[in-house]
Protein backbone atom coordinates (compact mmCIF):
# COMPACT_ATOMS: atom_id res chain seq x y z
CA UNK A 1 0.00 0.00 0.00
CA UNK A 2 1.70 3.33 -1.02
CA UNK A 3 2.19 5.95 1.60
CA UNK A 4 -0.49 8.60 2.41
CA UNK A 5 -0.13 12.40 1.24
CA UNK A 6 0.49 13.34 5.18
CA UNK A 7 2.83 10.77 5.46
CA UNK A 8 5.11 12.49 2.71
CA UNK A 9 4.55 15.80 3.69
CA UNK A 10 5.85 14.52 7.40
CA UNK A 11 8.41 13.36 6.31
CA UNK A 12 9.50 16.46 3.93
CA UNK A 13 8.74 18.52 6.99
CA UNK A 14 11.00 16.22 9.69
CA UNK A 15 14.01 16.67 6.56
CA UNK A 16 13.39 20.32 6.38
CA UNK A 17 13.64 20.60 10.17
CA UNK A 18 16.71 18.86 10.53
CA UNK A 19 18.40 20.93 7.19
CA UNK A 20 17.53 24.24 9.43
CA UNK A 21 18.46 22.95 12.62
CA UNK A 22 22.02 22.11 11.65
CA UNK A 23 22.77 25.62 9.86
CA UNK A 24 20.95 27.46 12.09
CA UNK A 25 23.02 28.62 15.53
CA UNK A 26 20.96 27.15 18.11
CA UNK A 27 18.87 24.53 18.44
CA UNK A 28 18.16 20.54 18.89
CA UNK A 29 17.15 18.79 16.00
CA UNK A 30 15.32 15.78 18.07
CA UNK A 31 12.56 18.29 19.19
CA UNK A 32 12.04 20.32 16.14
CA UNK A 33 11.65 17.08 14.12
CA UNK A 34 9.20 15.72 16.83
CA UNK A 35 7.07 18.92 17.14
CA UNK A 36 7.17 18.43 13.11
CA UNK A 37 5.58 15.07 13.39
CA UNK A 38 3.24 15.76 16.06
CA UNK A 39 1.97 18.85 14.27
CA UNK A 40 0.93 17.82 10.85
CA UNK A 41 -2.65 17.94 10.18
CA UNK A 42 -5.07 16.51 7.90
CA UNK A 43 -6.01 19.66 6.82
CA UNK A 44 -4.82 23.26 6.68
CA UNK A 45 -7.98 23.99 9.15
CA UNK A 46 -6.72 20.80 11.24
CA UNK A 47 -2.71 22.71 10.86
CA UNK A 48 -3.99 25.99 12.10
CA UNK A 49 -5.95 24.59 15.10
CA UNK A 50 -3.34 22.20 15.85
CA UNK A 51 -0.38 24.80 15.65
CA UNK A 52 -2.28 27.17 18.11
CA UNK A 53 -2.30 24.96 20.99
CA UNK A 54 0.47 23.02 20.22
CA UNK A 55 2.53 27.04 20.01
CA UNK A 56 0.48 27.69 23.53
CA UNK A 57 1.70 24.54 25.14
CA UNK A 58 5.29 24.27 24.07
CA UNK A 59 5.56 27.60 25.86
CA UNK A 60 3.53 26.12 28.86
CA UNK A 61 5.66 22.93 28.65
CA UNK A 62 9.15 25.05 28.38
CA UNK A 63 7.78 27.76 31.31
CA UNK A 64 7.11 24.48 34.04
CA UNK A 65 10.48 22.34 32.49
CA UNK A 66 12.16 25.64 34.00
CA UNK A 67 10.73 26.36 37.11
CA UNK A 68 11.83 22.40 37.79
CA UNK A 69 14.81 22.63 36.53
CA UNK A 70 15.39 25.71 38.66
CA UNK A 71 14.31 24.05 41.76
CA UNK A 72 16.05 20.51 41.44
CA UNK A 73 17.54 19.61 37.75
CA UNK A 74 16.82 15.57 37.06
CA UNK A 75 14.50 14.57 39.93
CA UNK A 76 12.85 11.84 39.51
CA UNK A 77 9.78 12.61 41.26
CA UNK A 78 9.61 16.57 39.97
CA UNK A 79 9.36 15.41 36.90
CA UNK A 80 6.19 12.99 37.52
CA UNK A 81 5.06 15.80 39.37
CA UNK A 82 5.97 18.29 36.31
CA UNK A 83 4.10 16.14 33.90
CA UNK A 84 1.13 16.14 35.83
CA UNK A 85 0.98 20.02 36.48
CA UNK A 86 1.86 20.40 32.58
CA UNK A 87 -0.72 18.46 31.53
CA UNK A 88 -3.58 19.86 34.44
CA UNK A 89 -2.78 23.27 32.96
CA UNK A 90 -3.24 22.37 29.32
CA UNK A 91 -6.66 20.50 30.12
CA UNK A 92 -7.67 23.69 32.20
CA UNK A 93 -6.69 25.87 29.23
CA UNK A 94 -8.72 23.55 26.45
CA UNK A 95 -5.28 23.04 24.78
CA UNK A 96 -6.17 19.22 23.59
CA UNK A 97 -4.47 19.41 20.87
CA UNK A 98 -1.42 20.99 22.16
CA UNK A 99 -0.70 18.32 25.20
CA UNK A 100 1.58 15.82 23.28
CA UNK A 101 4.01 18.86 22.30
CA UNK A 102 3.81 20.50 26.13
CA UNK A 103 5.14 17.20 27.91
CA UNK A 104 7.81 17.44 24.56
CA UNK A 105 8.75 20.82 25.44
CA UNK A 106 9.02 20.23 28.98
CA UNK A 107 11.39 17.26 29.18
CA UNK A 108 13.28 18.50 26.69
CA UNK A 109 14.22 21.46 29.32
CA UNK A 110 14.47 18.81 32.44
CA UNK A 111 16.24 15.95 30.79
CA UNK A 112 18.82 16.93 27.81
CA UNK A 113 21.64 18.75 29.20
CA UNK A 114 21.82 22.21 29.20
CA UNK A 115 24.80 23.80 27.69
CA UNK A 116 24.39 27.17 29.29
CA UNK A 117 21.65 28.89 32.16
CA UNK A 118 18.67 26.92 32.33
CA UNK A 119 16.89 30.05 31.35
CA UNK A 120 18.62 29.94 28.00
CA UNK A 121 18.31 26.01 27.52
CA UNK A 122 14.66 26.56 28.47
CA UNK A 123 14.42 29.47 25.82
CA UNK A 124 16.47 27.40 22.62
CA UNK A 125 13.59 24.21 23.54
CA UNK A 126 10.92 25.98 23.20
CA UNK A 127 12.03 27.42 20.01
CA UNK A 128 13.33 24.35 19.00
CA UNK A 129 9.58 22.72 18.99
CA UNK A 130 8.41 26.16 17.39
CA UNK A 131 10.60 25.60 14.67
CA UNK A 132 9.00 22.65 14.05
CA UNK A 133 5.64 24.00 14.33
CA UNK A 134 6.12 26.54 11.62
CA UNK A 135 8.11 24.03 9.33
CA UNK A 136 4.93 21.89 9.56
CA UNK A 137 2.32 24.27 8.85
CA UNK A 138 4.88 26.04 5.80
CA UNK A 139 4.55 22.45 4.38
CA UNK A 140 0.77 22.07 5.00
CA UNK A 141 -0.17 25.15 3.10
CA UNK A 142 2.34 24.92 0.30
CA UNK A 143 2.65 21.17 -0.99
CA UNK A 144 -0.89 20.10 -2.08
CA UNK A 145 -3.30 21.21 0.30
CA UNK A 146 -6.26 19.05 1.47
CA UNK A 147 -9.45 21.09 1.12
CA UNK A 148 -12.87 19.52 2.63
CA UNK A 149 -14.59 21.01 -0.41
CA UNK A 150 -12.97 18.51 -2.95
CA UNK A 151 -13.87 15.67 -0.69
CA UNK A 152 -17.44 16.48 -0.52
CA UNK A 153 -17.30 16.86 -4.51
CA UNK A 154 -15.64 13.05 -4.80
CA UNK A 155 -18.06 11.34 -2.11
CA UNK A 156 -20.87 13.14 -3.65
CA UNK A 157 -20.02 11.81 -7.16
CA UNK A 158 -19.56 8.35 -6.09
CA UNK A 159 -22.70 8.58 -3.88
CA UNK A 160 -24.37 9.17 -6.82
CA UNK A 161 -22.78 6.47 -8.82
CA UNK A 162 -23.62 3.95 -6.03
CA UNK A 163 -27.64 5.33 -6.01
CA UNK A 164 -27.88 4.82 -9.91
CA UNK A 165 -26.56 1.48 -9.58
CA UNK A 166 -29.29 0.55 -6.87
CA UNK A 167 -31.80 2.23 -8.65
CA UNK A 168 -30.63 0.17 -11.94
CA UNK A 169 -31.12 -2.89 -9.76
CA UNK A 170 -33.93 -2.45 -8.01
CA UNK A 171 -35.61 -1.41 -11.63
CA UNK A 172 -34.74 -5.08 -12.68
CA UNK A 173 -36.03 -6.41 -9.69
CA UNK A 174 -32.10 -7.58 -9.02
CA UNK A 175 -30.15 -7.01 -5.15
CA UNK A 176 -29.01 -3.22 -4.90
CA UNK A 177 -25.89 -2.15 -2.83
CA UNK A 178 -28.64 -1.03 0.15
CA UNK A 179 -25.71 -1.11 2.15
CA UNK A 180 -22.65 0.64 0.19
CA UNK A 181 -25.07 3.21 -0.38
CA UNK A 182 -25.65 4.16 3.17
CA UNK A 183 -22.34 4.13 4.01
CA UNK A 184 -21.39 6.29 1.28
CA UNK A 185 -24.50 8.33 2.83
CA UNK A 186 -22.67 9.02 6.14
CA UNK A 187 -19.37 9.22 4.37
CA UNK A 188 -20.84 12.81 2.36
CA UNK A 189 -22.27 13.52 5.81
CA UNK A 190 -19.41 13.73 7.23
CA UNK A 191 -16.79 15.16 5.01
CA UNK A 192 -19.84 17.59 4.75
CA UNK A 193 -19.06 18.05 8.96
CA UNK A 194 -15.54 18.62 8.21
CA UNK A 195 -16.00 21.35 5.35
CA UNK A 196 -18.34 22.75 7.80
CA UNK A 197 -16.03 22.80 10.93
CA UNK A 198 -13.48 24.84 8.83
CA UNK A 199 -12.52 28.40 9.27
CA UNK A 200 -14.82 30.29 6.63
CA UNK A 201 -11.71 31.58 4.89
CA UNK A 202 -10.33 28.36 3.74
CA UNK A 203 -13.78 27.29 2.58
CA UNK A 204 -14.82 29.13 -0.96
CA UNK A 205 -17.02 26.95 -2.26
CA UNK A 206 -20.15 27.34 0.28
CA UNK A 207 -23.04 27.67 -2.12
CA UNK A 208 -22.48 24.58 -4.10
CA UNK A 209 -21.53 22.38 -1.21
CA UNK A 210 -24.91 23.63 0.38
CA UNK A 211 -26.63 22.47 -2.53
CA UNK A 212 -24.87 18.89 -1.81
CA UNK A 213 -25.98 19.21 1.67
CA UNK A 214 -29.68 20.16 0.71
CA UNK A 215 -29.39 15.94 -0.58
CA UNK A 216 -28.51 14.18 2.15
CA UNK A 217 -31.95 13.67 3.70
CA UNK A 218 -33.08 12.51 0.13
CA UNK A 219 -30.49 10.45 -0.11
CA UNK A 220 -31.66 8.80 3.67
CA UNK A 221 -35.28 8.33 2.19
CA UNK A 222 -33.82 6.71 -1.12
CA UNK A 223 -31.84 4.48 0.57
CA UNK A 224 -34.58 4.01 2.86
CA UNK A 225 -37.46 3.16 -0.45
CA UNK A 226 -34.49 0.76 -1.74
CA UNK A 227 -34.83 -1.21 1.26
CA UNK A 228 -38.17 -1.24 1.43
CA UNK A 229 -37.89 -2.79 -2.62
CA UNK A 230 -35.36 -5.27 -1.84
CA UNK A 231 -37.57 -6.37 1.23
CA UNK A 232 -39.94 -7.61 -1.77
CA UNK A 233 -37.84 -9.94 -2.73
CA UNK A 234 -36.69 -11.84 0.43
CA UNK A 235 -38.00 -15.52 0.78
CA UNK A 236 -39.50 -14.63 3.87
CA UNK A 237 -42.76 -12.43 1.95
CA UNK A 238 -43.49 -15.36 -0.14
CA UNK A 239 -46.63 -15.40 1.63
CA UNK A 240 -47.82 -12.35 -0.22
CA UNK A 241 -49.65 -12.47 -3.42
CA UNK A 242 -48.49 -11.54 -6.18
CA UNK A 243 -51.23 -9.11 -6.92
CA UNK A 244 -50.23 -7.73 -3.60
CA UNK A 245 -46.49 -7.78 -3.92
CA UNK A 246 -46.90 -6.02 -7.39
CA UNK A 247 -49.15 -3.09 -6.42
CA UNK A 248 -46.75 -2.58 -2.98
CA UNK A 249 -43.77 -2.84 -5.16
CA UNK A 250 -44.99 0.14 -7.36
CA UNK A 251 -45.65 2.42 -5.21
CA UNK A 252 -42.45 1.94 -3.14
CA UNK A 253 -40.47 2.10 -7.25
CA UNK A 254 -42.71 5.47 -8.17
CA UNK A 255 -41.53 6.86 -4.65
CA UNK A 256 -37.79 5.42 -5.28
CA UNK A 257 -37.90 7.23 -8.75
CA UNK A 258 -39.32 10.37 -7.69
CA UNK A 259 -36.13 10.71 -4.99
CA UNK A 260 -33.80 9.54 -7.72
CA UNK A 261 -35.05 12.46 -9.69
CA UNK A 262 -34.46 14.96 -6.88
CA UNK A 263 -31.60 13.36 -5.94
CA UNK A 264 -29.65 12.69 -8.95
CA UNK A 265 -27.72 15.50 -11.06
CA UNK A 266 -30.13 15.92 -14.21
CA UNK A 267 -28.35 14.90 -17.76
CA UNK A 268 -28.03 18.91 -17.94
CA UNK A 269 -26.38 19.34 -15.00
CA UNK A 270 -23.83 16.35 -15.76
CA UNK A 271 -23.09 18.01 -19.13
CA UNK A 272 -22.60 21.16 -17.81
CA UNK A 273 -20.41 19.76 -15.06
CA UNK A 274 -17.97 18.07 -17.76
CA UNK A 275 -17.93 21.06 -19.77
CA UNK A 276 -16.36 22.93 -16.78
CA UNK A 277 -14.17 20.00 -15.93
CA UNK A 278 -12.69 21.17 -19.77
CA UNK A 279 -12.61 24.02 -19.73
CA UNK A 280 -10.33 23.53 -16.00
Amino acid sequence: MAPGLRVIKTGMAVTLCLFLSYTLPFGQPFTSAIAAAVMMGKSIDVSLRTARDGTVGTLLGAAVGLLFSLWDPGNAGLCGIGVILTLYLCVMLHLERGTLLAEVAFFAVTLMPPGGPYWLHALTCAADALLGILVALAVNLIVMPHHYAGEVRENYQTLCAVAAQALHAARAGAPAPCKELAGQTEKLSQSIQAYVSERRLLRGSDEEIFRISCKLTQFREFAQELGNVQLLLSPENGRIPDEEREIIRRYHMARLEALAVACLPSKEERERKGTSMAKE
